[in-house]
């Protein structure tokens, strides 16, 4: 997807609560996104924007202990119909995010369109655990329409992400050079580790090494375990012989969080991360020297 100029993004509180039921808007657009919790389906089931043709996503966590968020991504002529049927059948979800069209102008081959598109861009992406046991194929639309829904999906996307589901969120090349928000490395006793601040968290890239040692001291031990566990077994990290070895980029919560893997006992990120002229990742982002995202 590519920049677009700044737009303005309004949101409806339908029944008053800023985490409730709620519809979201992007100026000059005939599409508008409405947000459901799942404790919220029985309000939703008269208004009229649940009662259309849509493109969805329902979305929570398979287990308390997934990495990833799990979505399935779906398409249905009455939203409402729809998700009923899926809070009888699908227990993951506890979110589920719709798109239709405030003109009613969205039509079965639309919405089966979008959801070809969504679920080709998510799995692309990998940055959630797709539901779908099988893929959309792509219906005949007019070259018009295929126009209008290209842009519809820029517009969803735009909105996911800034609902705080990045679905189809690249995750930002290690070849990016940039000097506003450059490479950063922690290095310790036999490994080293590259990454990047983002706005989703600290990426850690594919290539990097990570300490099979664990420090006594190290702050709960047992969440590391875990952690390290679970990018073993969802195929982010590989153990060898002297090393843990990231096989895939993974964003994790923190700098620190990403340090203390890499090290293997207590550490600051923000001191540990530094640029290749030995920049702290704290030294660089300090708003007093003359650094900043926007430099």
């Amino acid at each position: 997807m590519e920049s677009q100029r700044p737009k303005t993004i309004k949101i409806f509180l339908i029944d008053g609560e800023p985490d409730g039921l709620r519809t979201v808007e992007l100026s000059n657009w005939v599409g508008q996104a409405v947000v459901i919790p799942r404790n919220k389906l029985k309000e939703a089931k008269n208004r009229p924007e649940c009662n259309k043709p849509a493109v969805y996503f329902l979305i929570g966590k398979e287990t308390e202990e997934a990495l990833l968020p799990t979505v399935y991504i779906g398409e249905a002529e009455n939203l409402w119909n729809r998700l009923s049927t899926h809070d009888n059948n699908k227990d993951f979800w506890q979110i589920a995010i719709a798109f239709t069209s405030k003109d009613n102008n969205l039509t079965k081959a639309h919405v089966k369109y979008l959801e070809s598109r969504c679920l080709i861009l998510a799995n692309n992406v990998k940055r959630s655990d797709i539901k779908n046991e099988s893929e959309s194929s792509l219906p005949s639309l007019p070259e018009s329409d295929v126009a209008e829904m290209e842009e519809f999906l820029d517009n969803l996307q735009i909105l996911t992400s800034s609902l705080g589901y990045p679905i189809f969120q690249k995750i930002i090349s290690k070849e990016k050079r940039d000097s506003s928000n450059p490479l950063f490395i922690c290095a310790g006793k036999g490994v080293s580790a590259t990454g990047r601040l983002t706005n989703d968290g600290f990426i850690v890239y594919k290539g990097s090494t990570a300490s099979v040692e664990r420090s006594k001291t190290a702050i709960d031990r047992d969440s590391h375990k875990r952690l390290i566990e679970k990018l073993i077994d969802t195929k982010y990290m590989e153990q060898q012989k002297d090393a843990f070895l990231f096989i895939k980029d993974y964003i994790f919560n923190s700098p620190t969080a990403a340090a203390e893997i890499i090290l293997g006992h207590p550490a600051s990120g923000w001191e540990r991360w530094k640029t290749e002229k030995g920049q702290t990742l704290k030294e660089f982002y300090a708003p007093n020297t003359g650094n900043s995202l926007n430099k």
